[in-house]
Parts: C-alpha cells; structure tokens; sequence
C-alpha cells in the first residue's frame, strides 16, 4: 500500500516519522509529505501526482492542507485521516485564534478528514465527536519499535522528570507544582530532564531511563477525570526501559498498565501517596526491576507505533476505506 503523510519530518524525535518508519516496518511505503515545504498549490499538484491508497495528516503549522485538498482526495477515491497524541477536549488549545481549537471543529481539515484518530478515549469526548459530525476514532500513544530496548548503563540516578516542567497550559499548573514538590521533598537526588532548548531524545533518553530507580510522570490531563487519555511519556519511560510512577487514568488497566505490575501509580493529588511510593521503589531495586522489565515486555509487545499503525489500519480496512 502507498501512504501519503503531510505532516513534520523535520526531526527525527517527530512522531510523524516514527509513524512513518512503524507503517514502512509493515511493509507499506509512505510518501513523506513535509507540511511546510509545500505551498497550498503546490500540494495539490503532489496529491494529483502520486497514487495513494491513504492520506494520513498530521498538524503543526496548518498553513498548507485545505478543505478543498480533501475534497480532492474524496475526488481520487483517496480516504483520508488525521491523527495526533494530543488532549484536545476540555483545554483552549491556544483558543479561537488556533485553527486545530475545537473552537474550529468545523472549519479546520484536521478535524474534517474522513477519520481523526487520537490518544482520547474519553466517552464524553467521543460524543462531543460525534455531535461534531466528527468520525473520531481512539487511538492510544505508544513507543517506535526500533527504539525500544534496555539500555545496559550503569544505576546512577535517583529520581527524574522528563520533559516539561514549565506553566505552558493555565489548565494545568500540576505539572510546574509537582516539580517543585519534588526539588523540595528531595533535593539533590531529583533531577530535571528535558528543559526548554535541552530536549533528552532517542538513545539518549533510554540510557537516561536505564540509569534511573524512579521516573515520576504526569499527563495534561486536568483533575484526572478524563478517562481513557494519558500522554506518550507511558509507552515511551517503559519501553524505553524506565521504571515509571505516574498519576492513575481509568482505562490504564485495561491496556495492561497497572499498579504494582507494569508501573506504579498513584492518586492524582496524593502527594503523601506518591512519596510513599517514591520511597519504597527508591529502595526496593528487586520489586522496582521486576515491575520495570515487565513494563518494558509489556509495550514492546503491544504498545509500539507498529502495533499502533496496524490497528488503524485494521479499523481503515473494518470500516470499507481500505481493501
């Protein structure tokens, strides 16, 4: 099958070319699209040119793809998809003026491709969706294959945070509380990965997760009542070889991510709860290896963009897009 994928292909962290490399993993060969390196006009005379069997549509700047490129492709008999990792329901997203808010759920081609497939599960989500004329398709974050391995690196660090820290969302100064929370509750043995400009990515962070008893994790997930949503920070701690504590998410366990087993979780809030936890597997390195390497099984089993991309696909085939 041949895939067209306009999205950022820029980097190689970008999860588009993770998508890309997991879809070509498959067998199929994708025809990488960069977003900003085409003119409208321009993107249309690529689209008229390559033969597709599916377009695939990541945002990052949305100057490029236009409603009329999707009338387009439902012209050619190209079905057509969106997907992205992100929590868009419940947050401003930047508000009106960000044409990817859902503010714009109807104007903006992201939201208007034949299937938008994304790391919200939510029911609520899904009815909002629907009522949006949206045909929203669950798809949850995960890890690239070819990434996910234990890093043989020696145990040198306590306790981390990887990524942001910072008070990027008003809906969520969590995340910028609990680092500081942290820095208090244990000085010098807690350190901060991943500041803006000092990004931790590929091998790097797997030796980084390898070298560390307890990553402590956090999804924009506001008062963690959104079911069925968590970041990409799970699959890629443990399938990169992380021992992770991260606030608990209805629906976790039923991917197999679950207390005490894969990773360790705690109350959103609970911060007694997650320094006791801290604790514990601070010092208890044979339950905090064991639950580790089963976590690290547990995605590169069925958490990888691999498994990702064949389940949308599987869906694409299901439902008639594709033969």
């Amino acid at each position: 099958m041949q895939v067209g994928y306009c999205g950022n292909f820029s980097q190689d962290h970008c999860t588009e070319v993770h998508i890309a490399r997991s879809l070509e993993a498959l067998g199929h060969r994708v025809i990488r699209l960069q977003e900003d390196g085409f003119t409208p006009e321009a993107l249309t005379k690529a689209l008229r040119a390559a033969p597709m069997d599916l377009f695939l549509f990541t945002r990052t700047w949305g100057h490029t793809l236009t409603l009329d490129h999707l009338a387009l492709l439902r012209d050619l008999g190209v079905p057509s998809a969106s997907v992205h990792l992100d929590l868009y329901v419940g947050l401003e997203r930047g508000g009106p003026s960000d044409p990817k808010s859902v503010h714009n759920i109807g104007s903006d081609p992201f939201w208007q491709t034949d299937w938008v497939f994304s790391a919200d599960g939510d029911p609520s989500s899904q009815a909002f969706f629907e009522s949006k004329g949206i045909n929203h398709r669950w798809l949850p974050p995960g890890v690239v294959a070819d990434e996910c391995y234990l890093a043989d690196v020696p145990l040198t660090r306590d306790l981390v945070f990887v990524g942001s820290l910072s008070r990027d969302h008003p809906e969520w100064p969590y995340r910028a509380q609990l680092g500081e929370w942290l820095s208090r509750s244990y000085g010098g043995r807690f350190e901060w990965h991943g500041r803006p400009g000092h990004p931790v990515r590929g091998a790097a962070l797997n030796s980084l997760y390898a070298s560390t008893r307890v990553a402590v994790g956090d999804s924009l997930c506001p008062g963690y009542t959104h079911r069925r949503y968590w970041s990409d920070r799970i699959p890629e701690t443990l399938g990169r070889g992380g021992f992770l504590i991260h606030p608990e998410v209805d629906g976790m366990a039923e991917q197999g991510f679950i207390d005490g087993e894969t990773l360790a979780t705690y109350k959103y809030g609970d911060l007694d709860g997650l320094k006791a936890k801290i604790d514990h597997y601070l010092t208890d390195d044979a339950d905090r290896e064991r639950i580790r390497k089963a976590g690290h099984e547990l995605v590169k089993n069925q958490h990888t963009y691999t498994h990702r991309m064949q389940e949308m696909l599987d869906v694409l085939t299901r439902e008639g897009a594709l033969q």
